[in-house]
């Protein structure tokens, strides 16, 4: 298999015109960082499979937490981050593209306080559009009509996603690395997936589940 073919095949069916794809890589023991970030996990495969998710996705949903974190720069899919506190520096990177969507609860879009972090956002070309409990926030990402999410995490984001039943589908990789940084996932979670398929690329393992819809 070529490695066209194995990222393509990693990613699986791409059809489905309304779905939430969650992407993740976390070390043999859970933890999504090793020095506190991600950027020493993954391999060329990772890359490709991220950037396939990208492609295929309409919007991409991320935490303020972990664009800062990454030092994220704009994307050619559409960005949306959840952030609360609407503290951003409008001069990295992440601002130099498309400007990227700033989802926001009610309070921190009139909180005097947060007028000039608003004022800021706005004139680097943000829209800023009202969203509290993720549910809400899928809600009005869909209508904008952004029908395939990919959801980058970080850890809060990927819990209250898992929580609320809001992931279809989980791309995870295994990183053949070990350390004792915490997963970080917080929260009354009680979701079952099933294995859809696992490819293995060198040490690296790449799987995707798709959840177990409940039944009442």
């Amino acid at each position: 298999m070529n490695h066209v073919d194995t990222v393509n095949t990693i990613i699986g069916p791409t059809s489905a015109q309304e779905e939430i794809r969650a992407v993740a890589i976390t070390t043999l023991f859970g933890s999504f960082t090793t020095g506190g970030t991600s950027g020493e996990l993954g391999n060329e495969t990772d890359s490709a499979v991220l950037q396939g998710l990208r492609e295929w996705a309409d919007v991409i949903l991320v935490g303020s937490g972990t664009v800062k974190a990454e030092d994220y720069g704009p994307a050619d899919t559409r960005m949306a981050v959840v952030s609360r506190s609407l503290n951003f520096d409008t001069t990295t990177k992440l601002f130099s593209g498309t400007p990227p969507i700033i989802v926001t609860p009610q309070e921190s879009l009139v909180d005097p306080a947060l007028a000039s972090r608003r004022k800021a956002l706005e004139t680097a070309g943000c829209e800023l559009v009202v969203g509290g409990e993720v549910p809400e926030v899928v809600d009005k990402l869909r209508a904008r009509g952004f029908g395939r999410i990919v959801c980058e995490g970080g850890p809060t984001l990927y819990a209250e996603m898992f929580k609320h039943s809001l992931i279809d589908v989980l791309h995870l990789t295994l990183d053949p690395h070990a350390n004792g940084e915490p997963a970080g996932l917080a929260g009354d979670i009680d979701e079952r997936f099933a294995l859809e398929d696992a490819v293995a690329d060198g040490d690296y393992l790449f799987t995707r589940y798709r959840r177990v819809r409940k039944t009442s």
